[in-house]
């Protein structure tokens, strides 16, 4: 069954018209066991058994099998929400009702990366008859009330309720993607590892997903709160997920009187100064540097980039955020002393997706192993990171270094061999070019590598002034004693 025929079936339980409604409050007041009972069928235990790479920068190394254990809430008919790190790199995915040793089979049917949400399905009609769903709540909970947290916390094989209570609505980042920063709810609550995917619970419906804990203290967790969890849903509506779409530029206030004078802006508009744009983002050909934006979507700009919208106030950020890929937004503009209208289409940012992880790319040879620059490499416990690594990457788009490559790619490992020791201090830098060629990407490079190795590939690095040069027949010894030794093969 295609994943477009699953969302229409359930699109509309999705959406939260009408699910399943318990008639129970759970802030304090009291409920009955039959009622508590229903909630907790719909809770269930997820096991991901996967095999990961134990070394992120080291990616020739066999995969390890792990089991990791979460939490999940069922929304819809076999069909359970939960975080997406609580599946990730799944091989297996297995789910156990609360009160039964009985585990079913489910697939990941979508994971969103960059907002921490996946849905799961179960085909097994015995969960069906089994389990119960939970509806999603309408609206955000109200500041300072009590909630429900449910989950598996520790891998225990009980249900876990804890009661917390909301202290704040934060934007924050979701330490998953390690990128992105979203809407979350902080809580008092205990939420310990395992309870991840598990719901918070209000007036009998889901309010958020429990997703983080406090690094300082033990009693602060975080929630995905349930406008997050909506846009996934509606996301995934048309059988595939897009993710959030992003500003895709940068701005300043706009104030500053003198600057409007210089750029024949009225002074009486009210709006913001543009100042870089990503490359093929959603407004990388409508907008230029220097423009004065002051409308979106007919919605006057504040001078600090924030609108009106249903009576509140909200950044242009988290109003372009709600969207959908694929919206047209229009604008309004100040260019060069006249004013501008144009459309733009929601889609995904260039920038961001550059900082992903990619921990699977590589190319290796002669010794030497090649990755593309990944947040892989400011994880690892290699303390012997350049500098330089952590500018090309915190600075790839800002510092316009994408007109050069397309990714940087850098010599992440040395296998020790005779021939290549004294190369040792290449480790971890950046590739300038090969044989006179800047690679675009890691593929480049293999191409780059693959047409000259047969002569000599010539390896020059930013910020070092002598070459590494490397001849057909040593490339072939070099290989041959690199796969006798550590059994490392010399590609991926």
């Amino acid at each position: 069954m295609n994943s477009k025929f699953i969302m229409n079936k359930y699109i509309r339980l999705f959406l939260g018209i009408t699910i399943f409604s318990l008639p129970i409050v759970l802030n304090g007041q009291g409920t009955e066991d039959t009622e508590v009972n229903t909630i907790f069928q719909a809770i269930v235990q997820v096991k991901n058994d996967s095999y990961a790479i134990e070394n992120k920068i080291q990616p020739w190394m066999k995969k390890n099998l792990s089991t990791g254990l979460g939490s999940g809430v069922v929304i819809g008919k076999n069909l359970i929400l939960t975080n997406a790190h609580v599946v990730m790199d799944s091989n297996r995915i297995m789910i156990r009702l609360n009160g039964s040793q009985k585990e079913y089979s489910a697939r990941a049917l979508f994971i969103g990366y960059d907002c921490d949400l996946a849905l799961l399905e179960v085909s097994d009609p015995d969960f069906l008859e089994k389990s119960k769903i939970l509806s999603l709540s309408e609206s955000l909970p109200v500041l300072g009330s009590d909630l429900l947290i449910l989950g598996f916390p520790n891998g225990q094989e009980e249900l876990t309720l804890e009661k917390g209570s909301v202290l704040r609505y934060e934007k924050s980042r979701y330490s998953y993607s390690g990128l992105d920063f979203r809407n979350v709810i902080k809580v008092n609550a205990n939420i310990k590892p395992g309870n991840s995917g598990g719901p918070a619970i209000q007036n009998g419906k889901v309010v958020g997903l429990a997703f983080q804990i406090s690094k300082t203290d033990s009693e602060l967790g975080y929630l995905i709160p349930i406008d997050i969890i909506r846009h996934f849903l509606k996301d995934i509506g048309d059988g595939k997920y897009d993710g959030f779409p992003n500003l895709g530029f940068t701005f300043q206030s706009g104030s500053p009187i003198s600057l409007k004078n210089g750029l024949k802006i009225p002074t009486d508009e009210s709006g913001i100064f543009v100042n870089r744009i990503y490359p093929n983002s959603s407004f990388s050909n409508v907008l230029k540097e220097k423009d004065f934006l002051i409308q979106i979507d007919n919605l006057p700009i504040s001078s600090e980039g924030e609108i009106v919208t249903n009576g509140r106030r909200e950044s242009i950020i988290d109003f372009i955020e709600s969207k959908q890929m694929g919206e047209t937004i229009s604008i309004e503009v100040y260019r060069a002393g006249k004013k501008y209208q144009a459309d733009a289409v929601l889609q995904k940012n260039f920038a961001l997706d550059l900082y992903r992880e990619t921990p699977d790319s590589f190319f290796q040879s002669a010794g030497f192993v090649f990755q593309p620059i990944s947040r892989s490499f400011f994880n690892s416990d290699d303390g012997d990171l350049d500098s330089s690594i952590k500018y090309h990457y915190s600075y790839f788009i800002q510092d316009l270094l994408y007109r050069y490559t397309n990714r940087d790619i850098v010599l992440s490992y040395i296998f020790d061999d005779p021939e290549n020791f004294k190369y040792k201090k290449f480790k971890f830098k950046v590739v300038e070019s090969i044989n006179g060629k800047v690679p675009k990407d890691i593929e480049d490079f293999k191409r780059i590598w693959g047409e000259n190795q047969k002569n000599f590939v010539i390896l020059k690095f930013r910020g070092m002034d002598f070459q590494i040069v490397l001849s057909s027949e040593s490339i072939q010894q070099i290989n041959v004693r690199v796969k006798k030794r550590y059994g490392a093969n010399y590609e991926n």
